[in-house]
């Protein structure tokens, strides 16, 4: 998974607005306070956008400080449990039809990552079967099509209406905390 490029230009601003702005004009806790409905909508768009599935299928991106990586973790496996380890190099072999140096290097990629490694296969499987998304897929693979499709719409649109309500319900709640709090400035 990676993050939408919109979704980090909000969160740098909104990072911006709290750790540059708010100092510079001398804001104290309570003036950021103020300003956290703001803040909560614009980041919630950012963590929305976080979960965008990328276009590409990968495992992860290598940066330049690569110290663990497959070839280490299939080392050190193949060292704790050379028969566990031969056993599932075997079967990759028979059942995916791999060869050998494909069976170490996919199971490598598992051992760093096995979360991203179910991701990314499940995503691969999905493109095989000609689907765009979950959803597709799931709505293709079910044994009634539109009652499958009428679930997922209403579950989406539950948990959109509870997702709001919650962001409506915090920042009433910090404004409410805001009224009966004020700032008062030292000294006055």
């Amino acid at each position: 998974l990676t993050t939408h490029p919109r979704s980090s230009a909000i969160a740098t601003v909104t990072f911006t607005h709290i750790f540059v702005i708010c100092p510079a004009f001398k804001m104290n806790v309570r003036s950021i306070i103020a300003c956290a409905p703001l803040l909560l909508v614009l980041l919630s768009q950012s963590v929305a956008n976080g979960f965008v599935a990328p276009n590409a299928p990968s495992f992860r991106q290598s940066t330049s400080l690569n110290v663990f990586g497959p070839a280490q973790a299939l080392a050190i496996e193949k060292r704790k449990d050379p028969k566990k380890f031969e056993q599932t190099v075997s079967g990759l072999m028979a059942t995916k039809g791999l060869t050998r140096d494909q069976a170490e290097q996919r199971y490598g990629q598992f051992l760093v990552d096995p979360d991203g490694f179910a991701l990314a296969a499940a995503q691969e499987q999905m493109r095989e079967k000609g689907y765009a998304d979950w959803k597709e897929r799931a709505i293709g693979e079910s044994a009634d099509p539109d009652e499958t499709r009428k679930r997922i719409d209403e579950f989406q649109k539950v948990n959109s209406i509870k997702g709001t309500a919650i962001m409506v319900i915090g920042g009433a709640a910090l404004v409410y905390f805001n009224s009966v709090n004020p700032y008062v400035p030292p000294g006055h």
